[in-house]
């Protein structure tokens, strides 16, 4: 019995030594430090390349435009076109008022006006008197035929009234209607040359006053002229690309620029904006592409020159769809 123990015992311990030994050959040996190994230098990503062109917006314009100047001083009294209008030469664009020049024509007008009220009123008398004179002429052809006959009478009478034949009451009658008749005679006499004097008077009066009437038309022809010096018009054929003024509005002289007439179509502009980083790339000879949305048109063009802060791209029209005035955009190549 103590055998078997024994033997029992003996299993148990080279178990134990068997699991031992089996442990310590499966245990990995202590890792050595690991240090990491030096990062690599990162070069800087490489900068993208320029873009090969520009895109820029603006208006279209006119090359060459012309600017119409107030011709006096004074205030915009009447506007006859507005932008986009087309004009011809001389049409009448619009009329500035100037005070001084409006008083003097007014005053000028209201002389020639009384002046003429005053030939009216003479030619009126003028007449009235060559009628009295038909009149009184009338008047001494009756009479005069009416005292050859009351004479006759009378020194008929006269003649039998001495003989004793003709009794006195018809002789003095007849006396008293020859001398009426007579004294009718002389008194139309007077009348008529009354009437024939009053009659030239008043034509050489009319006279002198159409010779004044004559002075002072001309001198509302010269108010006229002077005022009609604030006529604006067209200085050659074209279209109105901008109005620069309202009615009411004071101008001056020659300072004021009322109107900008585009006398030539044919050569357009493209007037764009541009920031100075874009300015800086873009010099006067690039190609651009212009391109025009309201008529879906692309032409071809070039900058003709560059500003601190604007680029002028020139093109030449192609038809009377593009107009000054319309948006456009501008793909300037960089070369």
């Amino acid at each position: 019995m103590n055998r078997k123990w024994l033997l029992a015992g003996v299993v148990i311990v080279l178990s134990i030594v068997a699991v031992a030994a089996l442990f310590l050959t499966r245990r990995k040996p202590p890792a050595a430090s690991i240090r990491p190994a030096p990062a690599s230098p990162v070069s800087a990503p490489a900068p993208a390349p320029a873009a090969a062109e520009v895109t820029v917006s603006g208006q279209i314009e006119a090359a060459n435009v012309v600017n119409v100047p107030a011709p006096v001083d004074g205030t915009i009294d009447e506007l006859m076109v507005n932008a986009g209008d087309v004009v011809i030469e001389s049409q009448l664009l619009a009329r500035v008022k100037n005070p001084k020049l409006a008083s003097a024509e007014t005053a000028a007008q209201s002389e020639a006006d009384r002046q003429r009220n005053r030939i009216s009123g003479l030619e009126s008398a003028v007449i009235s008197a060559r009628l009295e004179v038909s009149r009184t002429e009338a008047d001494q052809t009756r009479i005069k035929q009416e005292l050859e006959k009351a004479d006759k009478e009378y020194q008929r009478q006269d003649s039998m009234y001495r003989q004793g034949i003709t009794p006195r009451v018809v002789y003095e009658r007849a006396q008293q209607e020859y001398n009426a008749y007579k004294a009718d005679s002389d008194r139309l006499a007077e009348v008529a040359k009354d009437a024939a004097n009053r009659v030239s008077s008043l034509t050489d009066e009319l006279q002198t006053a159409r010779t004044d009437l004559d002075q002072k038309k001309g001198a509302v022809d010269q108010a006229h002229a002077e005022s009609g010096s604030g006529d604006v018009r067209s200085p050659a054929e074209g279209i109105v690309v901008a109005r620069c003024c309202q009615v009411g509005e004071s101008v001056t002289a020659g300072s004021t620029n009322l109107f900008q007439i585009a006398g030539d179509l044919t050569q357009l502009q493209v007037a764009a904006s541009a920031d100075a980083a874009t300015i800086e790339r873009i010099h006067p000879g690039q190609m651009a592409a212009i391109e025009i949305p309201s008529v879906s048109a692309t032409l071809e063009g070039k900058v003709r020159e560059v500003k601190p802060d604007q680029v002028i791209i020139e093109f030449t029209r192609p038809n009377q769809g593009v107009r000054p005035g319309m948006t456009a955009r501008a793909k300037i190549k960089l070369s």
